[in-house]
Parts: structure tokens; sequence; C-alpha cells
């Protein structure tokens, strides 16, 4: 019986201690709050570009969007422990 009650209270110590801070919780926010914003522009250039606006303007949404996730990419494996070594 008591092993059990040991194992309960170390389950629940592992829950508090993996409960992100909230400067992650804001990190992880501003990471995300990019792609919204870079797929409504590559939309408007999309639009643009079908209304007679230069190709570049759907290039430009398209770049933005990548970057965007690979912000994402990056803050995720930096979150994870998986850092990437520097040549």
């Amino acid at each position: 019986m008591s092993s059990h009650l040991v194992e309960i209270e170390r389950v629940c110590q592992d829950q508090a201690v993996n409960q992100p801070s909230t400067s992650e919780r804001f990190s992880r926010t501003l990471d995300w709050a990019g792609l919204p914003v870079s797929a409504l522009l590559l939309a408007i250039g999309i639009r643009d570009y079908r209304d007679g606006a230069s190709v570049g303007w759907p290039i430009g949404g398209a770049v933005l969007v990548l970057v965007s996730l690979w912000v994402i990419y990056r803050g995720m494996r930096r979150r994870n422990g998986r850092t990437m070594k520097s040549a």
C-alpha cells in the first residue's frame, strides 16, 4: 500500500515539474503568432496577383509562411531539449 502512495506522489510531483512556465508559454505563443499573419499575407498576395499585381507578392507570402514554420519548428526543438549544433 505504501509503495502505491509513493508512486502516486511521484506522478503528481512530475506533473507539477513538467508544467511550462509563463515565459515558456509566452514564447510558444509568439512563435505561433507569425503563422496566421503570414498566411493572411500569402492569401492577399495570391488575390492581388490574380488581379494583376506582381508575382512577388505571393512569393513573398510563401517565404513568410516558410519562415514562420521554421520558427515554430526551431522553438519546439529548443523546448524539447534537442538543440542544433552550430558548425
